[in-house]
This record gives structure tokens, C-alpha cells and sequence, in this order.
């Protein structure tokens, strides 16, 4: 072996040690500079967000001096557009329903966050209006809401007056359906079956911690859970959508502290409560102190990543934990901002892109409450996937591509004489090329005969080893050949089937729609949807008359 040899070898030694030591930390800290958007045109704080018809929207909620609500925005063509609502809805509940509409009831009755209503109404996005049509089952606030798979909309929770479960069927008059076990404010309402669901969560009405762990069920009795004895949930009082927690499948993440303040996720499956294994414990301390976590987990299904907001003390800094639930155990990142004059404290929404969304919210006083809105970008920033290699692979790759460069030179070395000539640029070309056709080839046939996308939880790499090759070899084709990713490739072929569903049956509801055609959510059945087609599947199914 000669010394060129051996100093190639020294060097790559070197350099893969260095790769060692730049990151060896189970959940890496990362700076964040998330892009500002458009100001809302009124400051608000306790208001619901969500994206209806393709528009960022936001509902109610209270502005400066704690003053109720009884307007709404959306963000179109780079600006705010200012609605009226027939009500205000200061903490009120919202439900973006399988039809599109928006269902939006109970809230404060006066300044100062104090009382509750019977209201409820309806905004459809189509036409940007508002309709006051209904009343709830008793007077609400801090209540919540969710629309299981046969239509119906079941509403609990309350502040400071008696709870229940309620049912919105259609009628304008919301039904009791039963007492609960353990009255609460804020519920987390979960479908786990197409007729069931199961209604927790981390206060009581009086915003006190209750003693025990109990579950309310809407088909069944209370149950209490052990688990939930030891990790408690984390209450928030901003409105929240319990979809926004889902992975898929009709199993969420929640968040829940110990009794040390740590924070632990929490994965629910049917009636089955567990903690979500992550890489090591997440950090509750950031390079400049404290964290403060603060709501539920937000959680992109498609992407299977998912985020929880946290603040510092002085809510002068925003946190962001990074929680990619795709990997066993689920790696973990934390994120950070440079100061700001006023973090919020609010609950942000996943955009259809996979990135985060904070509008408005509260550093820490009621009275004032923010009309920033920010977007956080964790799919089109190289560093942020960066962020999330873990240091073992740094070392892979750094290995990988000093070995190469040594490989490179020696042989270089080795052919002064010609006799080992390279092989030739056009026929590696040609070779990979016509892999790849091949690879696309007989994975469209597989699709078309298997009908593998009906399966919600399909991977890359069971595709892959259907066609005898490996991940990398797939996913490169796919890029090259169709210029797609892999869940853009399957998801197309979800919407055709979509398509050919409503073609036949157009009056079917859409959450079957999207469980038939192997999507794990709704919202995400909506969105790739419209990516696809440029219209939501209802002015889809409106265009087959026209």
C-alpha cells in the first residue's frame, strides 16, 4: 500500500471524527426565522383558525380590552378580507365539516371572558357568509366539537356551567345525549369508530386538575386510565380542532406533563393509551433557558411529522418541538427564534404545504392580544431537513463521500498509463434511465393491479420491495421519471379513485370517500384533492353537471 494511499485513508479518518462531533445530541437545537405574513386586520386572542375552501381563515375570539368578537377573516391574494358573523364567539368551538361548511357555536357572552351562549351558526366559504340558524343543547364556552364518519357533530365541554355530550344532526336545535362522568373545559373529542368517540381532557370546568383519569365514551361507560393517572394532559383555552392531532387511522397524539413538569407525548389507539418511544426525553430547557410548552400536538399525517409550540419565560422567544413519529423511536428537534417583541401564545395549523401558521394570540396578557401571523417553514428550508439527520447518518455520509474522492483519486493514480480506461459518461446515462422507466413501469402496473394506495398506511419501501429493488432505487425514479415524490405518486392515484367514487355516487359522504380511497384523513383527502384537480371535491362533483 502505498503513502498516497495511506494519507487519502488519514484524511477521511479526520474528517469523519469531525462529523462525529458536530452533532451528537439526541434531539438537535436548531434556529428558526420563520417569514412574516400580512397582519390580520384585528388583533385577536381566543379565536378559531382553520383553511375552508383552500382560504387561511380565522373566526371571533376577543380583542384589545377583552372585547368579544363577532367578525372573521380570510388571507386571499396577499391581504386580509374582513367578514361579519351573526354572533361572536370569544372561545367559542368550530367543526370544518365533510360538506365544506363551517360550524361555529357557543362562546362568551360578555367582556372579560364572562358567560356562555346558546349560539351557533354556519359559514360557508363559497359565498364568505355567515348564518345564524341554531341553538346549542345548554349555554357553552370552551366547549369542543368534531363530526364523526355517519355525519353527525358531537359537541362537550364548558367553563363554569354544567357539561354534557351533545348532538348536531342537522337539526337547528343541538340534542343532549348524555351526562358525562367528569365535566371538562376544552375537551379533546376523538372518533374511534365511525359511530363513537372518546371525550378527555386535562381540566374540569373549573379549571382545576381532576383527581382521577377518566375517559367519557359516547357509545359505553367511563373509563379511567392509569397512564393518565401519571401523565397528565395539557390543557390549553384556545379553541382547537381535535383533527389536528390525528396521525391517521383514528389515532391521535396528546400532550401530558408528569408530575416533574416533563413533557411526554401520548398516542391513543382505539381505547388503548400509551407514551409515544422517542430518541431521549424532550428537552424542557433551550439555549437561553426555560421552555414552556404550551397546547396539543399538531400533527401533519401525511408527512408524519408533528409540532408543539412553546414559549420562553418572559414569552420573548418561540420554541418549536419537531417530532418526526414516522421513526421508531421518534427523533426529535427543537427549534428556536431570535427574540421577538411579543411571542404568541396560540395553537398554529399545518398548511397544506406541511408548513406551520400562527396568527394572533396572546404574549401573556388577555387584554392585549396580537394580529401577527407567521409561517413557519419546516418542508422547503434545506437546514430544516437537515435538522433532522441523525449523527450516525452524518458519519454514513461523510464516509461515503470521502471513500469516494479516495476511490476517485487513486484510481486517477493508478491510470497514468492508460490502460484502465473510464467507462463512458452516455452509457451510465442510458443504463439508469431505462432502470428507472422500468422501475415506474412495473410500479404503475402494480398499482393498477393491486390497487396498493387503498392502503393508508403504505411506505416507500413496501412499494420497494414489492418490485425486488430498495428505497433509494424507487424514490430516485419516481423524482426522475414523474418528477414526483413517493405520496405524490400514490396520492394520485388515491384521487382518481376518489374521483371514480363520486362519479359513481356523488351524493356519498366525503369522509367515506376519503377512507375508501386509502387516505388517513379528511383534511388530507381535501387537500391533495385540490392540489391535484385545482377544486375541492364538491365544486368537483358540481362540474360534472355543468
Amino acid at each position: 500500500m502505498n503513502r498516497r494511499y495511506l494519507m487519502i485513508c488519514a484524511i477521511a479518518t479526520v474528517l469523519t471524527a469531525g462529523a462525529v462531533g458536530r452533532d451528537d445530541r439526541t434531539c438537535p437545537v436548531r434556529h428558526i426565522v420563520p417569514e412574516r405574513l400580512p397582519d390580520m386586520t384585528v388583533a385577536r386572542s381566543g379565536h378559531a383558525i382553520f383553511f375552508a375552501g383552500g382560504e387561511l381563515t380565522v373566526v371571533g375570539g376577543h380583542t384589545s380590552h377583552f372585547v368579544p368578537l363577532s367578525t372573521a377573516e380570510y388571507l386571499a391574494d396577499g391581504e386580509w378580507h374582513l367578514m361579519t358573523m351573526a354572533y361572536s364567539h370569544d372561545n367559542g368551538f368550530f367543526v370544518v365539516q365533510h360538506s365544506g361548511d363551517v360550524l361555529i357555536g357557543g362562546g362568551h357572552v360578555e367582556e372579560l371572558g364572562v358567560g356562555q351562549t346558546f349560539t351557533l351558526e354556519r359559514y360557508t366559504p363559497s359565498t364568505h357568509l355567515f348564518e345564524g340558524f341554531g341553538c346549542l343543547d345548554r349555554r357553552r364556552v370552551l366547549a369542543n366539537g368534531t363530526q364523526l364518519a355517519d355525519g353527525r357533530v358531537i359537541i362537550s365541554g364548558n367553563h363554569y356551567a354544567a357539561d354534557g355530550i351533545g348532538c348536531y344532526d342537522g337539526h337547528p336545535q343541538v340534542a343532549h345525549v348524555k351526562d358525562v362522568r367528569q365535566g371538562r373545559s376544552n375537551p379533546y373529542i376523538l372518533p374511534i369508530a365511525d359511530d363513537d368517540a372518546l371525550v378527555l381532557g386535562g381540566n374540569d370546568i373549573y379549571d382545576n386538575r381532576p383527581d382521577t383519569a377518566w375517559v367519557d365514551r359516547l357509545k359505553g361507560e367511563p373509563f379511567r386510565v392509569p397512564l393518565l393517572e401519571q401523565w397528565r394532559l395539557v390543557y390549553t383555552d384556545q379553541p382547537f380542532s381535535s383533527e389536528a392531532c390525528s396521525m391517521g387511522n383514528r389515532s391521535y397524539l396528546l400532550t401530558a406533563t408528569d408530575k416533574s413538569g416533563q413533557l411526554g407525548i401520548i398516542v391513543l389507539r382505539d381505547t388503548t393509551f400509551s407514551l409515544l418511544p422517542t430518541v431521549g426525553a424532550i428537552p424542557m430547557e433551550g439555549p437561553f433557558g426555560r421552555v414552556f410548552y404550551k397546547g396539543p400536538v399538531v400533527a401533519d399525517s401525511l408527512r408524519r411529522h408533528a409540532y408543539v409550540m412553546g414559549v420562553d419565560s418572559l414569552c420573548h422567544r418561540q420554541y418549536v418541538l419537531d417530532i418526526d413519529y414516522g421513526r421508531t423511536p421518534a427523533g426529535l428537534t427543537l427549534h428556536y427564534t431570535d427574540s421577538m417583541e411579543r411571542a404568541t401564545i396560540t395553537i398554529p395549523i399545518v398548511t397544506p404545504d406541511g408548513d406551520l401558521i400562527l396568527a394572533g394570540g396572546i404574549p401573556n396578557d388577555n387584554y392585549k392580544p396580537l394580529s401577527t401571523v407567521w409561517l413557519y417553514h419546516f418542508t422547503t428550508v434545506p437546514q430544516q431537513a437537515a435538522a433532522r439527520l441523525s449523527s450516525w447518518l452524518w458519519v454514513a455520509l461523510a464516509l461515503a463521500a470521502v471513500l469516494a474522492l479516495a476511490y476517485i483519486i487513486y484510481n486517477r493514480w493508478r491510470r497514468k498509463d492508460n490502460t484502465v480506461p473510464d467507462v463512458p459518461v452516455a452509457a451510465k446515462e442510458t443504463f439508469t434511465n431505462d432502470k428507472a422507466n422500468d422501475i415506474i413501469e412495473r410500479a404503475c402496473r402494480l398499482m393498477d393491479e393491486e390497487k396498493l394506495y387503498l392502503r393508508s398506511d403504505l411506505r416507500l419501501q413496501d412499494v420497494a420491495v414489492q418490485l425486488g429493488t430498495n428505497s433509494q432505487n424507487f424514490s430516485e425514479s419516481i423524482n426522475n421519471v414523474r418528477g414526483q415524490s413517493f405520496s405524490q405518486f400514490v396520492n394520485a392515484y388515491r384521487v382518481r379513485h376518489a374521483q371514480e367514487l363520486l362519479r359513481q355516487q356523488p351524493d356519498m359522504k366525503m369522509a367515506t370517500v376519503a377512507t375508501a380511497s386509502g387516505f388517513s384523513t379528511e383534511a388530507s383527502f381535501f387537500r391533495n384533492f385540490k392540489a391535484i384537480t385545482g377544486m375541492t371535491p364538491r365544486e368537483w362533483v358540481g362540474s360534472l353537471s355543468t
